[in-house]
């Protein structure tokens, strides 16, 4: 009888696939091993922006089966994008090693630190998840046509791209980012000084007014004709976003925080949805119209025919596809230099902050530079309020997770300010001016400031809110104003509501002391030790202050007396906060046309700059109005549509 070698050869394969099963890592097999982990789900943390970012990741034996961001407190509108995509990515790539969104550079970073403590925490081979593919292949090139192409997907090459369209142009929009993240997105409005919203509020703005300021801001270092064409244009350009599906609420000054502009004329056209919702309905205006938008695309430099002249631009798509972009024309939007450490350091020093847009890095300005524009307002940043450090974000949550943003309202109000001399430095009645003040911060040492706080205060605010100390919003109860900034509402209502509730601050003080961020002490000397300040010249700085008070003048800074908050009962406190820069206002110069000029004051045929990467339209700080950036970016994108259309038009007769 033979003996059926079948069954038995059937036994040893299935014992095999058991042993395989349950024993991934049998190294007797021969079989090359990948990462494994220990299945289950798992959770850690990074710093973001703005406080933690909490993520889970959940395992199988061999794969990363899910990332999940449970929790985070980064911008709307910008880390939201790094939120849906960097877990997409690692689960895609089954890797870490994945690009991070550009302009969500931190909230990027502190998913990918936090899913590396998964990973360990898993008994993953980081080692293994680190690596990336490497392709050798020449990267493919494709030849593309337009009328137009627009680089800046913002307030200002959004603008730009649609008013091109509406012109029967072919136009195509470039933006680096997998979505516009740019300053527009997050930003609260535009001024205007005759929209339809303020011809029917009875609420136009006098121009010769707007001007002043201009000039008052830049001390006549502006390009005058520029100045005076956005400021006849701006109203013009309220009504046509309008048109286009961008909703706006016109509001009082000051309705925003700053307490500073209250009574100024009505300037500010608030986005009634939030940026994010009005830029998007832009672009789905502009398509349209026939309009093309790529985004995740870099344009990387400006093509050049054999004299010299614009011919398109060259740019890259998200799988490495080399695109030849030949344009008639093309406008430079890209947000200005903020993001770029070696391009700030240069024009401002060693002393320089970064802008809060981390993506721009000055793409726009240096090819507009190598195609022969001047160099024009370099040196400008809007500098605005103020912030604590990203070493100072992480100190602070660690003890008081996202309560930490509380230690900013003492910000909106007269409190004493000393630098990291212990000196005071400023009116205190202008800190709502948040360009002035934040200017004023960042010529101290080291861009800091202290406000201090006595026990009085805070027990006052402890039981009556801080409209005790100072009621900023007041005035209008029963006329609210509403318009949403950093894509978060800003509402009269709620506003006047927080204002006058009782809000103990001392226990949020007490638990911060210790973080480097927050003092305590019981006598002024003790504090003023603690803070690390000449113990001498605060207390000096203290008593004149305090004497200012008392007699009705100060002699220092002729602060408004009646408004500045004594410093007189013990324990005391001290907040630290640095300088906080938006991003840089110019660096190409431009005409009243927004076309590129070279050093000579001639156009370069076809090349147009606008929003934060053209100069002119300030000297060394920003205008002392609301709307000012968000104002010039849509005006002057739409200006350099309408102009970019016409020298197409001309071109082709």
């Amino acid at each position: 009888m033979k003996r059926n070698l079948l069954f038995p050869l059937t036994c040893i394969a299935l014992i095999i696939a058991i042993l395989i099963l349950q024993f991934p890592l049998l190294p007797s097999l021969g079989v090359k091993s990948e990462t494994r982990y220990r299945p289950g789900t798992y959770k850690a943390k990074g710093i973001g922006r703005d406080g933690d970012v909490v993520v889970e990741v959940t395992f199988t034996s061999d794969r990363i089966k899910s990332v999940k961001v449970v929790e985070h407190h980064d911008l709307a509108g910008i880390g939201d994008l790094a939120v849906e995509e960097i877990p997409k990515r690692i689960v895609s790539g089954q890797s870490i090693a994945v690009d991070v969104i550009s302009g969500a550079t931190f909230t990027s970073t502190a998913i990918l630190r936090a899913v590396e403590d998964c990973v360990r925490q898993a008994g993953g081979n980081l080692d293994t998840l680190i690596k990336r593919k490497t392709d050798d292949k020449p990267p493919e090139v494709e030849v593309l046509e337009y009328d137009i192409v627009v680089v800046g997907a913002g307030a200002a090459g959004t603008a730009a791209a649609l008013a091109a369209s509406e012109r029967n142009n072919s136009v195509l929009l470039l933006e680096k980012t997998a979505r516009p993240m740019g300053a527009s997105v997050f930003a609260g409005g535009l001024f205007a000084a005759d929209s339809s919203l303020q011809k029917k509020a009875g609420k136009t703005v006098d121009k010769k007014w707007l001007f002043d300021q201009y000039m008052k801001a830049s001390s006549g270092y502006m390009n005058s004709i520029l100045v005076r064409t956005i400021i006849e244009e701006s109203g013009k350009t309220v009504d046509w976003l309008i048109e286009n599906g961008c909703e706006l609420n016109l509001v009082d000054a000051g309705t925003g925080g700053s307490y500073a502009h209250v009574g100024m004329p009505a300037t500010l056209h608030g986005y009634k949805e939030g940026g994010k919702v009005a830029i998007e309905n832009l672009i789905e205006s502009f398509k349209k119209n026939g309009g093309h938008v790529m985004f995740s695309t870099p344009a990387k430099e400006l093509m050049k025919d054999s004299e010299g002249n614009i011919k398109g631009v060259v740019a890259e798509k998200e799988d490495g596809t080399i695109l030849e972009i030949y344009a008639k024309a093309v406008i430079l939007a890209t947000g200005g230099f903020g993001g770029n450490e070696e391009m700030m350091k240069k024009y401002f020093g060693d002393k320089y902050t970064l802008g809060e847009i981390t993506q721009n890095v000055g793409d726009g300005i240096r090819m507009a530079w190598d195609a022969g524009a001047d160099e024009y307002g370099t040196s400008t940043a809007q500098y605005f309020w103020q912030k604590f450090t990203q070493s100072d974000v992480k100190a602070l949550t660690n003890v008081l997770g996202y309560d930490y943003m509380s230690l900013t309202d003492f910000t909106f109000y007269p409190h004493l300010r000393v630098n990291t001399l212990g000196q005071r430095f400023s009116d205190e009645t202008m800190a709502s001016n948040f360009a002035i003040h934040g200017a004023q911060i960042h010529m101290q040492p080291n861009q800091t400031e202290f406000i201090i706080l006595d026990t009085s205060v805070l027990k006052q605010i402890a039981e009556k809110g801080y409209a005790s100390v100072e009621e900023h919003y007041g005035i209008w109860k029963d006329n609210r104003q509403f318009f949403m900034e950093f894509n978060m509402p800003t509402d009269t209502d709620e506003l006047i509501k927080w204002e006058n509730t009782p809000i103990d601050y001392t226990p949020l003080l007490d638990a911060a002391v210790g973080t480097g961020v927050v003092f305590k002490g019981n006598t002024l000397k003790e504090l003023a030790i603690n803070m690390g300040v000449d113990t001498n010249r605060f207390i000096e700085s203290v008593n004149q202050y305090n004497k200012a008070i008392e007699q009705g003048i100060d002699n220092m800074f002729f602060a408004d007396t009646e408004r500045l908050i004594p410093v007189v009962e013990g324990p005391f406190y001290a907040v630290k906060y640095v300088a906080r820069n938006l991003g840089t206002l110019g660096g190409v110069r431009i005409n009243e046309k927004i076309e590129a000029v070279d050093k000579n004051g001639k156009p370069i045929p076809g090349l147009y700059v606008a929003g934060a990467d053209a100069g002119g339209m300030y000297g060394k700080s920003y205008v002392d109005f609301e709307g000012g950036t968000l104002g010039f970016a849509y005006t002057s994108g739409r200006l350099a549509g309408i102009n970019s259309a016409e020298y197409v038009k001309n071109s082709k007769q």
